[in-house]
């Protein structure tokens, strides 16, 4: 397996090193001798390594002893094989990833062992190192001169079972609120996933709904499911980093999905979606803001849909790239989804109205190993009698190169074009999307052009077995064109230089990596600060 560059190569630990191993046969001679499963053996290392001298400490022993154990049934659910299974090598590289995925593991591995010619039978090791999942759930974000701050509890392993339970409370940008939160992923050891959100909120509340059983694995056959939002707020409209209007902005949803598929064929798989949604959006004058100066058009659509999707089963494990310490599953795949929805007034819909929306993906190693390219695009519109509505399309790439002994550089591309859009949905650009050396949502338009070009730096420092620590520096420029109906016009390509602290924790469930930026703007308007503090919360590097 060609891998994103020699340094970036993940080393898997040895399985049961303790046991005696026959020689087993490379997995395509175990598929072509038609070999069986014998046996699964769920092995589940809690978060510090007792036999790491680095980690045999009372703290990390008393750690430990706090954390409960992922209970092997909870592993055992999540994998696309089982005990008497005809063995197929790409399953376990799938389960691997079903794995890793989990918030509340921190490495997983999934290997053969110890093959029996006269049975034909080989075993299975699946290894897993637990995150710590209990803990004091905090926030602290400040980015273009706003600052978010959050308190709560959270484990996404509730007592060992995989289950995800949140409170918390937090003060943000467009409001403060509580919010309370429970996600199942596997109801009863069943493919069947759960998940519901409560928020009481300044301006509102929302309440929401999921359940059903997706696509679990490329080679699902069907998925069914349904979705339930209740949700009142306010939307703000900005311009300049400052509020500029803002309505009462209603919503109740309901959608019902499902599809079926082929399985996967030729490492592709095809699936036909279709569904039914109801949703409308109601507004009005808020509270704080009796004459807004604009007011969106009620809007109520009720319409069936069919969609379709191709997804490419082709992997690379990573690492340093995105995140630090721990495996990366990079897809390089063409994945693309697409749907097609017919609104009509005799449905319940206040207006007739085709819908249209399409996604896409793909990655690529261009020079071999050490060079990473992948790009997304997609597109949605509403036509109406009168034209096409609410109609957007956008267009991102990212490029990754190694250099130095432990160096990354990146360069980010993205863009995004809007035409007769909605009155409450803006095209902005400013600090929280593009531009750090500036306040969030400064300029808004009709279109948003943007360009981040990275150096990372990944070190070895590794204080108390607990936190990993990079460093970057950067350079960010880019342009909103067009005029918005509430905003002023654009002031034309911005652009900000900056260094950067990154921090995170392998060992937490959190999968969150902080960011600590001085941003220096290098042109703008006289309203805005010569130096930009950011700390934020990322999911990525």
């Amino acid at each position: 397996m060609a891998l994103f560059g020699a340094s970036l190569l993940v080393q898997a630990p040895a399985l049961a090193q303790d046991a005696p191993r026959s020689v087993t046969p490379t997995p395509t001679e175990l598929e072509s001798r038609g070999a069986t499963i014998r046996d699964v053996n769920v092995i589940v290392d809690n978060v510090f390594d007792a036999n790491n001298p680095e980690e045999d400490k009372r703290l990390y022993r008393w750690a430990n002893n706090m954390h409960t154990p992922t209970h092997p049934s909870v592993i055992e659910n999540l994998l696309l094989f089982a005990e008497g299974d005809t063995f197929e090598g790409r399953l376990l590289d799938e389960s691997a990833r079903v794995l890793r995925a989990m918030p509340f593991l921190s490495k997983a591995e999934v290997a053969a062992r110890d093959y029996d010619a006269a049975t034909n039978s080989v075993a299975v090791d699946v290894r897993v190192r637990d995150s710590w999942t209990l803990a004091p759930d905090f926030k602290l974000s400040h980015k273009g001169g706003a600052t978010e701050v959050g308190i709560g509890m959270a484990d996404n392993n509730l007592f060992g079972t995989g289950k995800d339970l949140t409170v918390k409370y937090l003060s943000g940008v467009d409001r403060n609120e509580t919010q309370l939160g429970y996600t199942d992923t596997n109801v009863a050891g069943s493919r069947v996933h759960l998940s519901a959100w409560a928020s009481d909120a300044s301006d509102g509340y929302r309440h929401a709904i999921n359940a059903g059983r997706a696509f679990y694995s490329l080679d699902s056959n069907w998925s069914l499911g349904g979705t339930l939002l209740d949700e009142e707020r306010v939307d703000s409209m900005y311009d300049l980093g400052q509020v500029v209007d803002e309505f009462q902005h209603d919503v109740r949803e309901l959608t019902l999905s499902g599809g079926f598929s082929g399985g996967l064929v030729d490492r592709r798989a095809r699936r036909w979606l279709y569904g039914f949604t109801s949703v409308e959006d109601r507004f009005a004058p808020a509270l704080d803001r009796p004459e807004p100066m604009l007011v969106p058009e009620d809007r109520k659509l009720v319409f069936p849909w069919v969609g379709i999707q191709w997804v490419e089963d082709q992997f690379r494990e990573m690492s340093e790239l995105n995140d630090m310490g721990r495996t990366e599953d990079i897809s390089l795949g063409l994945n693309v989804t697409m749907s097609l929805g017919f609104a009509k007034q005799s449905f319940g819909s206040d207006r007739d109205a085709t819908l249209f929306h399409v996604d896409a993906q793909k990655g690529w190693e261009p020079g071999g190993d050490g060079h990473l390219l992948t790009f997304n695009a997609g597109a949605s519109t509403r036509d109406e009698n009168d034209g096409l509505h609410n109609s957007t399309v956008y267009a991102g790439a990212r490029y990754f190169q190694r250099n130095f002994e432990k160096g990354l550089f990146s360069v980010s591309l993205q863009a995004l074009a809007a035409d007769n859009l909605d009155a409450e949905n803006q095209v902005l650009l400013g600090g929280d999307n593009g531009l750090r050396g500036y306040p969030l949502r400064y300029q808004a338009g009709t279109g948003r052009a943007s360009v981040s070009v990275e150096e990372r730096f990944y070190t070895d420092w590794y204080p108390w077995r607990l936190v990993r620590m990079g460093y970057a520096v950067f350079f960010d420029t880019g342009r909103v064109w067009g005029t918005d109906p509430r905003g002023q016009p654009s002031l034309g390509m911005l652009s900000d230089v900056g260094v950067g602290l990154r921090l995170t924790s392998p060992r937490s469930s959190g999968r969150s990596v902080v960011h600590i930026d001085l941003a220096f703007p290098l042109n703008g308007g006289p309203d805005i600060d010569s130096m930009q503090f950011v700390v934020e919360t990322k999911r990525s590097f």
